[in-house]
């Protein structure tokens, strides 16, 4: 039986807040030519090999992972790619991490003391990047340097930030803030955490339903702050689904939603002396780059040795176009990546994950399992989101896996202890 003691729950506060904070947090941060999270990474392979055999293998979508990478290595040997630097840092610094945390996260995660202390974790990161997000929208050095000390990619830009964002208006200082924010990933994080952050709504009417409610209010500040137009979809999306799948009745979730929404309306609105202008990019839905997706996108299948083999280099102005413009889509980033082959692998594990997504959320539902359905609808709006930004699972996203790992033994606890209480009956 489960160690459920204080001692026992700290030691997994402790390792989760070791593991997943490097993981997801400190990629930027740098041991001598080793990132925090390689050096974390590389720590949790020499301990699984240490450890031995484990019982846990890799399932649901993690096998079409590998083989959607080898895929990925053949094709870029074929078109010589391989062996340009930016690849071979990809694949042992991204990649290769991804796969560490598959194979290290059901040694470390298999028991219900240490997915809590994973999800303590996962908040304390939500409320850090909040808070971060605030801070530097209001042009806080001590915003910048906590975003600096955590994700140090343009540390010679901040006194060039400081200059900008104090001679600017409102809405065009959240741009900023949000672009050069190096906070977390602002938008992605916040979107894709949201429904971790607010899974007690799903449970009947209690105290903790006020967290939900105050977490919906920093996520929606933020998304303000930072003009993020797809982390406001998404979150919009996330609040739709509750309000048609949460077992209560009608007249209760119009009044909860109505509150809501009117409380956050007016807080923003304070924000911008009711000026509508304000909005900025939340309401403005013009974007040069995005809008030539499909142009460039004829042009790049019309090349058959591009359709082929991809065009995975970035040496070109042409190639850092296709790469900022075919980037932006899930799709078409895995199609510039690797070519026809790699994008129809790539369409096979996205919708396995998916799929395995919608069960386990849907499993735990009736389970009335919460948190481990948080969990599985958060990476449905990371998949989500990545239909407009470069950042997915093809890409070998820490963020994804790490998450989706947590969501699996999540629900791998949850049906053991099913299991257990069915026997024991």
């Amino acid at each position: 039986m489960e160690d459920d003691s204080l001692i026992n729950k700290y030691k997994w506060i402790g390792i989760s807040f070791l593991v997943i904070f490097s993981f997801m947090f400190l990629g930027g941060i740098h041991i001598g030519p080793l990132s925090v999270r390689m050096v974390v990474a590389y720590g949790l392979l020499g301990y699984v090999l240490w450890r031995g055999k484990t019982d846990y293998l890799p399932t649901r979508g993690m096998q079409l992972y590998f083989v959607y990478l080898g895929v990925y290595l053949f094709i870029n040997l074929l078109n010589l790619t391989a062996f340009s630097p930016v690849f071979i840092k990809d694949l042992i610094a991204v990649h290769l991490v991804s796969c560490i945390a598959i194979f290290a996260f059901p040694r470390l995660f298999k028991t219900e003391a240490s997915i809590r202390g994973a999800y303590i974790v996962v908040a304390f990161g939500f409320l850090l990047d909040a808070f971060t997000t605030f801070l530097q929208y209001n042009n806080s050095l001590l915003g910048w340097t906590i975003g600096m000390s955590i994700n140090p990619t343009q540390q010679d830009e901040l006194g060039e930030i400081q200059s900008v964002l104090e001679n600017v208006e409102d809405f065009r200082r959240a741009i900023l803030t949000g672009i050069m924010g190096n906070a977390v990933s602002n938008g992605y994080f916040i979107a894709t955490m949201l429904p971790i952050m607010t899974y007690f709504i799903w449970d009947k009417f209690k105290l903790k339903t006020l967290w939900s409610f105050a977490m919906f209010a920093v996520a929606a500040i933020c998304i303000y702050f930072i003009q993020q137009r797809m982390a406001l979809a998404v979150a919009a999306a996330y609040l739709i689904a509750i309000i048609t799948l949460k077992r209560t009745s009608i007249v209760t979730k119009i009044f909860f939603s109505t509150a809501a929404i009117i409380v956050i309306a007016l807080y923003i609105n304070d924000i911008q002396n009711y000026d509508y202008s304000k909005w900025g990019r939340l309401v403005n839905t013009e974007d040069e780059l995005r809008s030539s997706t499909l142009t460039v996108l004829d042009s790049f299948i019309s090349n058959p040795q591009r359709l082929l083999l991809g065009n995975n280099q970035n040496v070109t102005n042409e190639d850092y176009y296709i790469f900022h413009t075919l980037g932006h889509n899930t799709f078409t980033d895995s199609l510039r990546l690797g070519g026809i082959f790699l994008l129809l692998t790539y369409i096979v594990l996205f919708f396995f994950l998916c799929k395995t997504l919608i069960e386990i959320a849907f499993f735990s539902r009736c389970e009335e399992d919460f948190r481990t359905m948080g969990m599985a609808i958060g990476c449905l709006c990371y998949m989500l989101y990545s239909q407009t930004h470069s950042t997915g699972v093809q890409s070998g996203s820490i963020m994804f896996w790490t998450l989706y790992m947590l969501t699996i033994q999540s629900h791998r606890v949850r049906c053991e202890a099913i299991e257990e209480k069915e026997i024991k009956e």
